[in-house]
């Protein structure tokens, strides 16, 4: 029904945001992990949105990428997979990081996500690891393993920058081509390229 809503931020709180779009105030349920990518209130903004019908109240959902929106589609497929699960998947973990992690069978990494146990994460790969489109999410050869950029350290680098509060896709970027061999250096010089980036 609604493909994207674009207008005039006038609140942001934890997950969710309202948007006045035509003299009507939406309120739209966001993942954490967008809150920092978003502008200051009173500017204008725009979500990809997903409008989530119920017996008891009709929901909105928005994204700031197209790949998001459509990723979060696929996990409300998995039975017994809501859109608060989905959307806090999408605030703990990057596309590419949950796209990675069911085409190679992570479970670990999924389970990292609140209301996501041991049994939910292998019902989501079981039933989207044959759907992932690693063109589109970009991953080479999934299957044959997490790209080798991202090791344990990496791993650690990117929990410790999401615990600093910076978002998942954030975090990613200023890691992305990162050679150090240690947690504690990576995380310094993706702070170094995360304080250069908002100059």
């Amino acid at each position: 029904m609604y493909a994207y809503i674009s207008g005039i931020l006038e609140e942001l709180e934890s997950q969710q945001v309202v948007i006045e779009a035509n003299g009507v105030g939406y309120r739209i349920f966001v993942p954490g992990s967008i809150l920092q990518r978003l502008p200051s209130v009173g500017e204008r903004t725009k979500l990809y949105t997903y409008l989530n019908v119920r017996e008891d109240a009709q929901e909105l959902y928005g994204f700031l990428e197209k790949e998001e929106k459509q990723f979060f589609e696929k996990l409300i497929t998995v039975t017994g997979i809501g859109p608060k699960v989905a959307l806090g998947m999408l605030s703990v973990h990057s596309v590419h990081q949950l796209a990675a992690a069911i085409a190679t069978g992570d479970r670990q990494t999924l389970c990292r996500a609140p209301g996501v146990g041991k049994k939910t994460a292998e019902r989501i790969i079981l039933e989207l690891q044959d759907k992932i489109d690693k063109d589109v999410f970009q991953l080479p050869d999934a299957r044959a393993g997490i790209s080798n950029r991202w090791t344990n350290e990496h791993v650690e680098a990117l929990e410790a920058l999401q615990t600093l509060g910076y978002s998942a896709i954030e975090a990613e970027r200023a890691l992305t081509g990162l050679k150090e061999k240690d947690s504690s250096s990576l995380i310094r010089v993706a702070l170094k390229n995360l304080s250069n980036h908002k100059k």
